[in-house]
């Protein structure tokens, strides 16, 4: 969105699109605001149209929300959407996990956000493998997510499901949860510096993690048990010592990184093309979660920290093949 913002493009000497600009900056600044600890308003649902006689019809539609915006695209109720992370959309368009069915998903650009899920434990818990928390029937004290909807929720469920338990199974073990909100929330750094946790299983780990690791956490690698259960149901992992080099070996972890901006595969070409042409054009006035400049090829060829398992729409392809991409 903060990519429509700029006083200085060409929509300048153009009344509508002046209009539309102050509007989109509105909504973008209360989108940023982080006074209210609860957001009603970090989402965003916006259409494109024209107003014909006194009455407004809609031609194209742009959102950002959850793995349910999948099934909204598909029906056609939005056609340009973005979700975190690129694991949700795998499993849309392979119909596995939380999709009963392959959905025709298709693929515009994937922001790069690097980012993984960690399983860190205390190394006094004496848990070296997820297969170990059932096999010792160990009273965990581990903080994760409150809301039962969020990615990484589904991640430990599918994983321990895997291993034979669950988080239940934990619980009736004298396991204990600590919920939080947002990955590197004070109150969970804080246990984490007291050693009142003893473990963390949770994404956004370029804050906590570091500090997981200055207190002595382990990460567990995924064992092949984990892995196999990730693979059937898309979700990508990727390796982690490049970001953290205290970690005594290489671990492979769940990947939370990329966030897709996707279509519906029968979306027309030219209009798929142009959604594709303007993100490029519009490339330096979008704030990414990144670094450095993300050149065209990163939104566009598949990258650790923009995972693209789902094809491109055959309109965004054509526009970045003229573009000299790799896709």
């Amino acid at each position: 969105m903060q990519g429509m913002i700029r006083g200085d493009a060409p929509g300048r000497n153009q009344a509508s699109a002046m209009r539309v600009n102050a509007l989109v900056q509105i909504a973008h600044g209360i989108s940023s605001d982080r006074s209210d600890q609860e957001p009603s308003h970090k989402d965003l649902r916006v259409t494109l149209g024209s107003v014909q006689n006194g009455a407004y019809e809609r031609s194209l539609s742009f959102a950002n929300g959850d793995y349910t915006l999948a099934f909204e695209v598909v029906r056609g109720d939005v056609d340009l959407a973005a979700i975190n992370p690129s694991g949700y959309l795998n499993m849309a368009y392979r119909g596995t996990g939380l999709f009963n069915e392959a959905l025709p998903v298709r693929v515009i650009a994937v922001m790069p956000t690097w980012d993984r899920m960690f399983f860190a434990v205390s190394p006094g818990t004496g848990i070296t493998s997820i297969a170990d928390i059932k096999e010792q029937r160990y009273p965990l004290h581990v903080s994760i997510r409150r809301s039962q909807a969020h990615g990484t929720r589904f991640v430990i469920d599918e994983i321990f499901a895997a291993h034979g338990f669950s988080l239940k199974d934990l619980e009736s073990w004298g396991g204990r949860f600590h919920y939080t909100d947002a990955p590197n929330e004070p109150g969970r750094l804080d246990m984490i510096r007291s050693g009142s946790i003893e473990a963390v299983f949770d994404e956004g780990v370029k804050g906590w993690g570091y500090v997981a690791l200055d207190h002595g956490m382990k990460v567990l690698d995924l064992d092949p048990v984990s892995l196999r259960r990730l693979e059937e149901l898309g979700w990508p992992v990727g390796p982690s010592r490049s970001y953290f080099p205290k970690l005594d070996r290489e671990v492979t972890a769940v990947s939370f990184g990329g966030w897709p901006l996707f279509t519906r595969a029968d979306l027309p070409d030219q209009v798929a093309y142009q959604m594709a042409e303007s993100l490029a054009k519009s490339r330096d006035r979008i704030t990414f979660d990144w670094d450095s400049t993300v050149e065209l090829s990163e939104l566009c060829e598949g990258t650790d920290a923009a995972p693209r398992d789902v094809p491109l729409h055959p309109g965004a392809e054509k526009f970045y093949r003229e573009q000299g991409c790799a896709v």
